[in-house]
């Protein structure tokens, strides 16, 4: 086909791709196989490197790059936060060992086979990451799903979803700068979490407003359009920011969750997830020979044990540190082992961007057959909820629950309810503030322009030199979070500015009750006011021999760091309390 194709040859493509799915699935549930891995065997057949039944691929990686905004939209769509906040704790430190430990001996395998860093960073991100869909059949087909367990192993599959779409974020920018020292990848993540956030504070507020507006429309369709729309167009703005385009997507699914319409919207959207998500499949298979199989089988089979060792280890040791029991520990080491979809948009992204060598995608393959095969052996092999009997010696299990009990007798001083609940609370805060303080850093950071535009407008800021007028300006900005880590910020600051406007300035306009919205502006105007009388009029007038410009240049600058201070704090304040309200189920008994 011609890089610019007919209509009736696009529909050929598709009524040959579509097929060929049909085909794929029917033959993968033969085999009991889920249907990925039937799309990716027909993409095989069809594509270049098969039967030449589709030879230019150029319109399927288009329709494929649809289908990968459209899975990472679906992704953020179906994340439950109400399922987070009832199980969030426990599972967020199962899945920080979990995909600590196979990440980590991931990376440490690939760098002995000698692939280079960024090459280990992409294959310990392929293999640190479940597949979502397959593990809900797995949970399905066992009877497990509403089981603790099942809830369990959901909130963390979807907990690795979120670190695989961090990884498709931070690692283009990473190639990009062609750089992996600790400083641009630190840039990198600054970026990333500050138009998390700043995306998500403004989103959720406007997002679930602007999508109940249009479903009291007489429009059927328009929900599904308008969230199609913004799904794309964020994706795209993240795209024109340097960011992955996955980020994008993620995040305005995640702000349409939030609405009443959330899963009306959904239910219409999968279909389209569906259809798209089964082109990038094909399109996978077409970029994978059997030779290159065949090729990269004897390097593989490393890579595949410790795929397989490394998740039940690691699932094992997770979930045991959490006080579940073997047979429960099992249960989840097992099932948490597929890897499907995104392990595949990854190798995808490593090749596309030159990143990493075109034997990756092989590579996934035979780690994703492969963790699902074993399945079953491992089923049989090992104690579960569903059989208790084991074949293996117990007193091999016992090994992996040795570092678990270590683990919880240094954290049995917080096994009791109201400490557990407290501490999540406390850790839930200290990540907040964490990513707030990188966010504003990197908005400081980025707004040099403007803040020596600020600078050179009023002089009475001249009295301090630049660098230090920019050092206040970031002091200020992360004052409020920095504090509220080390201690009961909200209360200090609070009672501090209360004080001072209650001692100090007794004017109504500055001291009377206001909303958030209404002190900021207050503080912007008084700043102006401020800095224009300090920096124009009063150096134009006479006072005989008195210089009284140094004196007024300090008291602006004293007064301007003090509103500066209070805006960013009740900034923070807002980020902090929206954060919070969207992540953590504060029931008031913080102390």
């Amino acid at each position: 086909m011609a890089n610019i194709i007919s209509s009736v040859e696009f529909m050929l493509l598709l009524t040959i791709l579509l097929g060929s799915a049909i085909l794929g699935s029917l033959l993968a549930r033969k085999a009991r196989l889920p249907s990925v891995i039937g799309f990716i065997l027909v993409g095989m057949a069809i594509g270049p490197y098969g039967f030449k039944v589709v030879t230019d691929v150029q319109i399927v990686s288009i329709l494929a790059d649809i289908g990968v905004i459209l899975l990472v939209f679906v992704v953020g769509l179906e994340l439950n936060i109400n399922r987070f906040r009832r199980v969030g704790g426990v599972a967020l430190i199962g899945a920080v060992v979990e995909i600590g430990v196979v990440f980590f001996l991931g990376f440490i395998v690939a760098v002995a086979l000698g692939f280079n860093s960024i090459e280990a960073i992409y294959l310990g991100g392929i293999i640190s990451i479940t597949s979502t869909a397959i593990v809900l059949k797995l949970l399905k087909d066992a009877g497990i799903l509403h089981t603790r367990e099942g809830e369990f192993i959901i909130v963390v599959s979807i907990v690795e979803d979120i670190f695989s779409i961090i990884l498709l974020v931070i690692l283009p920018g990473i190639v990009k700068s062609g750089t992996t020292d600790l400083f641009s990848i630190g840039l990198i993540i600054a970026q990333s979490v500050t138009f998390f956030i700043i995306t998500l504070v403004i989103g959720l507020k406007v997002v679930p407003r602007l999508i109940e507006y249009v479903s009291r429309l007489d429009l059927d369709e328009a929900p599904l359009l308008l969230a199609i729309v913004m799904g794309f167009g964020l994706a795209l703005l993240a795209n024109y920011l340097g960011l992955s385009m996955a980020i994008g997507a993620f995040l305005m699914g995640m702000m349409i969750a939030s609405s009443p319409r959330a899963s009306v919207i959904t239910e219409k959207v999968v279909p389209l997830r569906d259809l798209f998500g089964t082109v990038f499949f094909i399109s996978i298979g077409m970029l994978i020979s059997l030779n290159a199989i065949l090729d990269n089988l004897i390097i593989s089979l490393p890579i595949v044990v410790i795929a397989i060792l490394s998740k039940f280890i690691g699932n094992f040791i997770a979930i045991s540190i959490v006080g579940y029991g073997r047979d429960s520990a099992s249960t989840v080491g097992i099932m948490m082992m597929p890897r499907g979809e995104l392990s595949f948009v990854m190798a995808k992204q490593g090749i596309d961007l030159n990143a990493t060598r075109e034997s990756m995608m092989p590579i996934t393959m035979l780690v994703s057959l492969a963790s699902i095969f074993v399945i079953p052996l491992f089923s049989r092999a090992l104690p579960t909820i569903v059989d208790p009997r084991s074949i293996i010696p117990i007193r091999l299990l016992n090994m992996l629950e040795a570092p678990a009990r270590v683990t919880r007798g240094i954290l049995q001083n917080v096994q009791q309810k109201d400490s557990a609940l407290k501490v999540g609370r406390i850790f839930s805060r200290l990540l907040i503030n964490m990513a707030i303080i990188v966010a504003m850093i990197t908005i400081v950071l980025l707004s040099d322009g403007l803040i020596s535009l600020l600078y050179n407008t009023f002089s009475s800021l001249k009295i301090l030199p630049y660098n230090i007028f920019k050092i206040v300006f970031m002091i200020g900005a992360v004052a409020y979070p920095l504090l509220n880590i080390l201690g009961r910020a909200g209360e200090i600051t609070d009672a501090i500015f209360e004080e001072v406007q209650r001692r100090i300035v007794r004017y109504p306009v500055i001291t009377r009750k206001m909303d958030h919205l209404h002190r900021v502006i207050r503080n912007i105007v008084l700043s102006i006011v401020v800095l224009i009388v300090t920096s124009f009029v009063i150096p134009s007038l006479a006072f005989g021999n008195m210089d009284i410009v140094l004196p007024a240049s300090i008291a602006a600058v004293v007064i301007f760091v003090y509103l500066l201070l209070d805006t960013f704090i009740v900034v923070n304040r807002r980020i902090e309390k929206s954060l919070i309200d969207i992540l953590v189920k504060d029931d008031g008994n913080d102390t």
